[in-house]
């Protein structure tokens, strides 16, 4: 059993907007960053393990949004000069005094968007990937939203690198895995309730890697994780990809992370690992998160909010550590999910209250 060491607790009524989709934690930049879409405009505090001064907002960016407050995935520049303001049908890269650089249109059938915005720096310069329309329509009359287009631009608006991945359907979501050269790796599309994973290869080309929801990129740009169902087929496990080719390095099941901590008392029926929440804290340690399965039983007795008892774990160069033990104060409902940063720390979050975690290693 692993204790963590508490860094930060982090006051704020914006805590529980990160479940309605109006607030996200940005991993993007310099220092992470709680983004909160207003009705006036994008509000950025920096979320530093000083303490809870960084509470106060550092940097504002004026606009309303015409249709729904989407965030995006991180749609501030790392050095706060721009930000992406994300509408029902449009993207518009605004500076902090409002001025609107450009405007870019969106992507998907009306009415059931795909919104991705990401900024990455290279070299002195930063840039921002965006989910966009494909290129041209199909010429042959077929669906022209059968594919999902992601286009880096630069800050004038110039389109610098194209990437396109051939999935079509209602409800799609896209996520990019970048390695330190800020070059993609791999790309995680979800389209309803499945997920899928491609490989960027040489040339920008995307090929099919898996089956399984992209969780994280290696730090190091030599690979990805993935989720998905094991090779039994009655529960999930992780694997590590290689960046180039077909290898799969290592892989880690339920049952691996469970053998973990044989003294304690069981802490799931039905394990199986997510693909939403959990990645790397460091070049070698990854945290992975467990839930039940679906419970009717469960649910009959408690209510659907409480049918996904979760946990967290961590796992070393693909050997398991064993379960993270939060303090019983800390989360007094079921286990919230986990935000990396990379530096070794992670977050959780209460109604109204962040968490910023290390350990003692």
């Amino acid at each position: 059993m692993i204790r963590p060491r508490l860094l930060l607790v982090y006051p704020t009524r914006d805590a529980r907007l990160l479940s309605g989709g109006a607030g996200v934690i940005d991993r993007t930049g310099p220092v992470p960053r709680l983004l909160v879409r207003t009705e006036q405009g994008l509000v950025v505090h920096d979320m530093t393990v000083e303490g809870a001064r960084s509470a106060e907002p550092v940097a504002f960016f004026p606009g309303r949004a015409r249709g729904r407050p989407v965030v995006g995935a991180g749609p501030v520049a790392p050095d706060l000069s721009h930000a992406v303001l994300v509408d029902e049908a449009s993207y518009r890269l605004v500076t902090r005094d409002g001025f609107l650089m450009w405007e870019r249109p969106g992507t998907g059938p009306v009415g059931d968007p795909v919104r991705y915005v990401r900024w990455v720096r290279s070299g002195a310069e930063t840039r921002v990937w965006l989910a966009v329309p494909p290129r041209s329509p199909a010429a042959d009359g077929t669906d022209p939203h059968g594919a999902i287009d992601l286009a880096l631009f630069s800050v004038t608006g110039a389109e610098l690198d194209r990437l396109t991945i051939p999935i079509g359907g209602r409800r799609r979501s896209v996520r990019l895995a970048l390695g330190p050269d800020a070059r993609p790796t791999a790309v995680g599309v979800r389209v309803g309730a499945r997920a899928m994973t491609f490989r960027v290869g040489p040339g920008g080309a995307v090929s099919h890697a898996a089956d399984r929801a992209l969780l994280d990129g290696d730090p190091t740009g030599s690979g990805f994780v993935t989720i998905g169902l094991g090779d039994s087929g009655d529960t999930t496990d992780a694997r590590w990809h290689a960046a180039r080719g077909n290898d799969t390095a290592t892989v880690v099941t339920c049952a691996d992370l469970l053998a973990s901590e044989q003294d304690t008392a069981p802490v799931h029926n039905a394990p199986n690992l997510t693909g939403y929440g959990g990645g790397h804290l460091s070049d070698d340690l990854l945290l992975l998160e467990m839930e039940d399965a679906y419970d009717e039983i469960e649910i009959e007795l408690f209510g659907a909010e409480r049918w996904r008892p979760s946990s967290h774990w961590l796992v070393s160069s693909g050997r398991p550590l064993g379960r993270i033990a939060y303090p019983d104060q800390s989360h007094l409902d079921d286990l919230t999910s986990a935000v990396p940063f990379g530096d070794g720390t992670w977050l959780t979050h209460g109604r109204d209250v962040l968490y910023r975690w290390g350990l003692d290693r």
